[in-house]
């Protein structure tokens, strides 16, 4: 009965939000976001842009959470569901990556050379992990300062983009070999990543390097962590072009999008059954994506369509280690997904996606109907 009474609420919740989208809609003509999967605060797909194939679909914490969809029309590809989301390759490793070892001190350094590879770092304390001032940290840090050096070795760089992957709270200021990269007054929520520009990266060598940061506490919790990544090249594909999204429809149960693409037309609709008369229904995490497609002209033509979804959805962070599967049950070919580590009610906190449980794509098995696990998404 408890649970019971936890869904309804959920589910209320979930209408009396979606009761103020569509009074914004009606004012604006747009909703300020589009609902795609929802059942519960944790498991929630939402289409941040009025486009639904200029973003990456999102869980309602803004975390990525990719839903993505391509058609075939005749040799020729159609995007009309998500977008591509960028991928990294780690070269320093935050604490939800890797334990890591740095220096630190809370006394503030003499001189103004703390930041450079050639400052003299033994008197330091050694520590390991993120800092901050809550049992999630490595590294217990309550002070108003905090000075942290991170020396590592790197071969030659590959192309691509540098970014520095930060979460910190509150300002802070971060060095590359004793290059400013970044300097922000204030705190975030997450990881951020900021590009590191040209000159910080010549500052990179072969060899040994030094992340130097200072962080100073001015107001409640605290926090420290920080690496480098790279974001990778897209692998080259087919052509792909951007099916013309011609109008979206919002109900208490339904959102449905109609796109051209190409000779055809696509009705895609996204169905949760979240109705309060039937708590068995209600109580079943189920959402069902269908899609239609007819020639626009009259004539026959070749259409195959894809449906992506990442793993993303059933972790908390994209650094958590999953295991996919595929079997058969009955007539259903069905795709599992799940986090190696099943915490199990484990963390708290508004910026947190389910990470327990198993996410399952499931489709009708027939002829014409394949299934895959991939290592990347679409």
């Amino acid at each position: 009965m408890n649970t019971i009474k936890l869904t309804l609420f959920k589910t209320l919740f979930f209408f009396f939000v979606l009761s103020q989208a569509f009074q914004v809609a009606a004012q604006v003509e747009k909703a300020p976001a589009y609902p795609l999967v929802t059942h519960d605060p944790y498991f929630s797909i939402w289409s941040f842009s009025d486009q639904l194939n200029s973003s990456v679909t999102k869980h309602w914490t803004g975390a990525d959470h990719s839903l993505t969809g391509l058609i075939l029309v005749d040799g020729n590809v159609y995007r009309f569901l998500g977008e591509n989301a960028p991928s990294y390759h780690t070269i320093l490793p935050v604490a939800e990556d890797a334990r890591y070892t740095s220096r630190y001190t809370e006394t503030e350094p003499s001189g103004t050379s703390w930041m450079k590879s050639t400052y003299d770092d033994k008197s330091w304390k050694s520590g390991s992990g993120a800092f901050g001032d809550n049992g999630n940290a490595g590294n217990q840090w309550k002070s108003k300062d905090l000075w942290v050096r991170r020396k590592f070795t790197i071969g030659d760089l590959k192309r691509g983009k540098l970014l520095l992957k930060i979460h910190h709270d509150d300002n802070v200021e971060v060095y590359l070999n004793g290059i400013e990269v970044y300097r922000h007054s204030g705190w975030n929520d997450k990881y951020d990543y900021r590009d590191i520009d040209e000159q910080a990266r010549k500052a990179l060598r072969k060899g040994e390097n030094v992340l130097a940061i200072h962080v100073a506490n001015t107001a409640g919790g605290q926090w420290l962590d920080a690496g480098i990544v790279q974001e990778k090249e897209q692998a080259a594909s087919l052509a792909v072009k951007k099916a013309v999204q011609k109008n979206v429809e919002v109900t208490a149960s339904r959102t449905i999008y109609n796109f051209t693409c190409g000779k055809a037309d696509l009705t895609l609709t996204f169905t949760s059954p979240l109705l309060t008369d039937d708590l068995n229904l209600l109580s079943r995490p189920v959402s069902y994506i269908s899609w239609k497609v007819k020639s626009n002209d009259g004539a026959a033509h070749n259409v195959k369509v894809y449906l992506g979804a990442s793993t993303n959805i059933a972790v908390n962070t994209p650094a958590q280690e999953v295991k996919a599967q595929k079997y058969s049950q009955g007539k259903l070919s069905v795709l599992k997904a799940g986090t190696i580590e099943q915490a199990v009610l484990q963390k708290k906190g508004d910026d947190v996606r389910i990470d327990w449980g198993y996410m399952y794509v499931a489709t009708p098995a027939g002829n014409g109907v394949q299934q895959t696990i991939g290592t990347t998404g679409g």
